[in-house]
């Protein structure tokens, strides 16, 4: 490489899970080659997706022709980049492979050892030790100077610990960024760091705590981004309210701009701890433009000694509290996660911590699996937490000595209709009434929708809507037919706020010698704007008929629902033209 007639052709590789994914890491390496290279260079950020041919993301690469790749690898990545990197050894032969990122950091030896292709790992964060060795290889310094660099040595590897810098690094945010976007989430980091030291998490593992970056960087951040078009700004800070006085400025500040410099319609997602929302913050969100915040609380689990066990301290009465309140204004979307396969609970403990979840009604729900991160402390300490799991991305848990496999296969079943069912949005009603009147546990409630679930798709593949509607009715008219004229009211509801269509699943429809003159009535007494569509329904549980109808203008900008009218058919009809 220290032959180079001129500068070093460097490219940045980002593999996302999804399209609608912007990966940072190649941009902060970009704006890290800006701050720190010595050596002339020039860089370009190449951008893909795992769900991609691997030829068509191997044919961007060759066509840069770099002399150095970087690839940022995760765990929804690490299999398809294993399958890429032959590929581009073959047409590349003379380029030097760096990868980086959580997937390799805390495994650079097995890395080296497992793909022949990569030439050096660097472990940790990479702006400043890419750089460095972007300087190396076009001759300029030592290999072995590089922080965080691991490689091969006759006889075996050179390892090093993975690099920490001791601050904020520069932004990321160049004109390449902003134009590459193109709607997708856009994604802000603000701090380093995380307080908290959990034992299934990386984050934790920062030896200098949180890192900030000044709040009038901050500021010019938000705004630059909320005008590239994206409709969602994701803040990556792992516990954003970790410093809450630093958190109210920042949600006061985007608040204060929202309608002005902050275009409406766009919305901003934080990850934050549930045990730290307080006063100030929660008065701020409640009188706050509906959507503008959604918030992400790991919950992990509701069970205070489980969390003990992952050294994680949790309040619980006090974060039931705060997150009650938080989901009770109404004014942002509020998301929470459950980890199964914690150390200290079993099938029956986790039941009762999801039933105590779902009860703060949630806009939605997560039942996540605990997953063995390499450099996670549940990882390293295998007599302290003691598990079998997947040897495979995404190192997910397979048993533990409170949830043995057959366990894990009903959480697989529950999880699955949440999603489908809750998650979803499109059956928010119903649930609600089945879980609080119609006197169902929330999780034998979703473990019995799942197991119908996973019955049909097993004959019949992946359920469209009207199919997985019908499934859901036919089960629940079974097992409450004293309820099924409510039920199926409740369904059609759900279908109407949630769809927007004129077409009802063949459970929901009703023959009815009203419905065209009760049509022509609405349409007489509630005309609808021009090009607004309009879906009608009939609902007979109760003492009398009623019509509920829905004009598809704007959906509520937090649950994603759209207003439902109803007037008893009887009034309607009785009218005067």
């Amino acid at each position: 490489m220290s032959g180079l007639s001129g500068p070093a052709r460097v490219a940045l590789l980002g593999l996302n899970s999804q399209y609608v994914h912007s990966s940072l890491a190649p941009w902060c390496l970009k704006a890290g080659l800006k701050e720190y290279a010595r050596a002339p260079y020039e860089a370009r950020v190449i951008e893909g997706t795992v769900n991609e041919p691997l030829e068509a993301v191997a044919g961007r690469v060759i066509d840069a022709a770099p002399d150095i790749l970087s690839v940022s690898c995760y765990i929804w990545n690490i299999v398809f980049v294993q399958r890429l990197l032959p590929l581009l050894r073959a047409a590349l032969p003379h380029c030097v492979f760096v990868l980086g990122g959580p997937e390799v950091s805390f495994c650079a030896g097995e890395v080296l050892a497992r793909i022949p292709e990569a030439d050096y790992v660097l472990c940790g964060e990479g702006e400043f030790p890419f750089a460095r060795l972007v300087d190396v290889l076009s001759g300029l310094g030592l290999v072995i100077a590089v922080p965080g660099l691991c490689f091969r040595v006759p006889g075996g590897c050179e390892l090093h610990e993975p690099f920490q810098h001791p601050e904020m690094q520069p932004s990321p945010y160049d004109g390449e960024y902003l134009r590459s976007l193109n709607g997708r989430i856009a994604y802000l980091e603000t701090s380093r760091g995380c307080p908290y030291a959990c034992a299934f998490c990386l984050s934790g593992r920062d030896e200098d705590g949180l890192r900030r970056a000044p709040l009038e960087r901050v500021f010019e951040e938000i705004l630059l981004l909320a005008n590239s078009g994206s409709r969602t700004i994701k803040l990556v800070d792992r516990t954003f309210n970790a410093d809450r006085r630093r958190a109210l400025k920042i949600l006061r500040f985007i608040a204060g701009e929202y309608g002005a410099r902050i275009p409406k319609g766009v919305s901003f997602h934080f990850e934050v701890a549930g045990d730290l929302l307080d006063g100030p913050l929660l008065e701020l969100v409640a009188g706050a433009p509906a959507g503008l915040f959604r918030f992400e609380i790991g919950l992990q689990s509701m069970d205070e000694h489980s969390l003990r066990l992952v050294r994680r301290k949790t309040d619980m009465a006090h974060l039931t509290r705060q997150v009650s309140k938080l989901i009770d204004s109404g004014r942002a979307h509020v998301h929470l996660d459950l980890i199964a396969g914690l150390p200290g609970e079993g099938l029956a403990e986790f039941a009762r911590g999801f039933d105590a979840a779902y009860a703060l009604r949630p806009h939605a729900l997560q039942l996540g699996f605990l997953k063995l991160l390499h450099g996670s402390a549940m990882r390293e300490e295998p007599d302290t937490y003691p598990c079998r799991f997947d040897e495979n991305p995404p190192y997910e848990v397979r048993e533990t000595p409170w949830l043995s496999a057959e366990d894990l296969r009903t959480l697989k079943l529950a999880e699955r209709a949440l999603d489908k069912l809750h998650n979803s949005g499109r059956f928010a009603g119903t649930l609600r009434w089945l879980t609080t009147a119609g006197g169902c546990t929330p999780f034998a409630l979703f473990l019995a929708l799942g197991e119908v679930i996973a019955r049909a798709e097993a004959d019949a593949g992946s359920l469209p809507l009207d199919a997985l509607t019908d499934l859901v009715a036919e089960h629940l008219f079974a097992r409450h037919p004293d309820k099924a004229a409510l039920l199926r009211d409740l369904l059609l509801r759900d279908r109407l706020a949630s769809v927007k269509t004129t077409l009802l699943p063949a459970s929901l429809k009703r023959r009815d010698a009203r419905y065209h003159e009760l049509k022509r009535a609405l349409d007489r007494h509630f005309p609808r704007e021009e090009n607004i569509p309009r879906a009608i329904g009939l609902l007979y549980a109760g003492e009398e008929d009623r019509v509920v109808f829905c004009d598809y203008l704007q959906a509520d900008p937090v649950t994603g629902l759209y207003d439902l009218q109803m007037i008893p058919a009887a009034q309607l009809l009785a009218s005067p033209e």
